[in-house]
């Protein structure tokens, strides 16, 4: 326990997470109340990596999992950004724990001051599937934030609902790109052919991944009359490679005769 103590309090934010993941390897033998104590503390640790790796620590055990809960349950009134990095990585933890009882409390953080918060809890939505968290989540589409704005998106791609196409599809057009790469992975996502339009708009982003990410969304729509619009990249030499690759693939996909379109998507789903 000196070891981890001294670990923990290292310069190198390497050693930290080291010390951690080696607490993930040790299996049960290190619950204690001081070790819990350590992790929570490591939840504010300047260093992201360091952070995620405390939060994947607790969960793995009921008693962390209860002090992550214990913590996101008191007052999120704090100007302290040390204590705002440990909400949000418990947040995260939390999230990736798939723990359904904390559906309430994320929701809640949806309207936090803090936009780390808000985007943790976004993101943390996802993991969840909530298909009732819809509405607040399109209502994150609107964050001053864009990185809230990206991670709602996220999220409504991940549950699928489609009464969320019409708030993203107006995510087309966000100022900030990262917001309009998730908006069109979400369109593909929810195979909305209501985005069509905007969609083919969106062939032209300046940014590529945005393009590329358009791309995929109309070909995931399986409409042969796209056909001619994907072509049309495949001829654009200002395309990417990669660009050019997704939408080959689409154009093979849609052109393939309907029922092996079917054979191929049940494949997809058993692999994963």
């Amino acid at each position: 326990m000196t070891e981890l103590v001294a670990a923990l309090q290292a310069e190198s934010a390497a050693e930290r997470w080291q010390a951690i993941e080696h607490l993930n390897r040790a299996e049960h033998q290190w619950l204690t109340d001081e070790t819990l104590s350590l992790l929570i503390k490591a939840l504010a640790d300047q260093h992201p990596f360091v952070r995620w790796q405390a939060g994947l620590a607790l969960v793995r055990h009921s008693e962390g999992a209860q002090k992550l809960t214990d913590l996101l349950n008191t007052s999120l009134a704090t100007n302290s950004a040390q204590t705002k990095r440990g909400y949000s990585a418990a947040v995260d933890a939390l999230g990736s724990s798939r723990l359904t009882d904390m559906y309430p409390s994320l929701l809640e953080m949806l309207a936090a001051d803090d936009a780390l918060l808000r985007q943790s809890a976004a993101e943390a939505l996802a993991h969840l599937k909530a298909p009732a968290a819809v509405p607040a989540l399109i209502e994150s589409l609107n964050d001053v934030d864009p990185w809230v704005r990206r991670a709602a998106a996220y999220a409504l791609g991940h549950i699928g609902d489609p009464q969320a196409i019409p708030a993203l599809t107006a995510c087309l057009n966000d100022k900030q790109v990262i917001v309009r790469r998730s908006a069109t992975y979400a369109l593909g996502a929810l195979r909305a052919a209501p985005a069509l339009p905007q969609l083919k708009i969106s062939l032209t982003d300046q940014d590529p991944i945005t393009r590329r990410n358009a791309v995929w969304a109309i070909g995931r729509l399986g409409l042969p009359e796209t056909v001619p619009d994907l072509t049309r990249i495949l001829n654009d030499p200002d395309a990417s490679q990669e660009i050019k690759a997704t939408a080959g693939q689409a154009i093979e996909t849609i052109t393939k005769p309907g029922w092996l379109q079917t054979l191929l998507g049940i494949k997809g789903r058993l692999r994963r």
